[in-house]
């Protein structure tokens, strides 16, 4: 998060989607105003967070926990569109351990839904297709050899390979290999696109 900010380097790579209920809807996180001077968050409705408290995620890193009162979002109309769980009395939302993280996280879940950021991203699926046949086709990840200078060859000879497996490839028309899709994703129903999947 803070490579942009320290040493003027642009990471640019997917950000997962937000697991809060209602992610995109009405009461997704997006729709809390976070006072973090005050450490407080008021929800679409009106009513103030009663907890803040630093804690650690599943995957072990810091977050902070918000809290309602259940006496708040009890009688709340919403309710049921807000929480993810069917016998929740409350909404719960996790935060990012600071303001800034927190900011950056929300920009680049932004970012990624645009034209622009999806035309800059093909080029890393390009550079991650490349790696992945060198890989598959060359045995990339081991070297053969002993010493910089052989394995320094090896790499040289790897890519002239690969140059030459693509040229081949598009004067004889031979089709683009699949987008693998995962063992979970096939269970989508077919009308359901992949991303990724052609």
């Amino acid at each position: 998060m803070t490579a942009r900010r320290d040493h003027g380097i642009s990471l640019h790579g997917p950000m997962a989607a937000s697991t809060a209920a209602s992610a995109d809807g009405p009461f997704g996180q997006d729709a809390f105003t976070i006072d973090w001077d005050r450490e407080q968050v008021t929800c679409p409705n009106g009513i103030t967070s009663t907890q803040w408290h630093r804690r650690q995620s599943q995957q072990g890193l810091p977050v902070i926990r918000v809290r309602f009162s259940p006496a708040d979002c009890r009688p709340c109309p919403h309710l049921r569109d807000c929480v993810n769980s069917p016998t929740a009395q409350r909404r719960e939302l996790n935060l990012r351990q600071g303001r800034d993280e927190h900011e950056t996280v929300r920009t680049a879940r932004a970012e990624q839904g645009t034209d622009t950021w999806k035309e800059r991203y093909k080029i890393r699926a390009g550079v991650e297709g490349t790696i992945s046949q060198a890989v598959g086709r060359c045995g990339l990840r081991r070297s053969r050899y002993r010493g910089l200078a052989k394995t320094s060859l090896q790499h040289q000879l790897t890519g002239a390979a690969i140059n030459l497996a693509r040229i081949d490839a598009h004067l004889t028309d031979t089709p683009r290999g699949r987008t693998r899709t995962s063992h979970f994703a096939a269970l989508r129903p077919a009308d359901h696109k992949v991303d990724g999947a052609k």
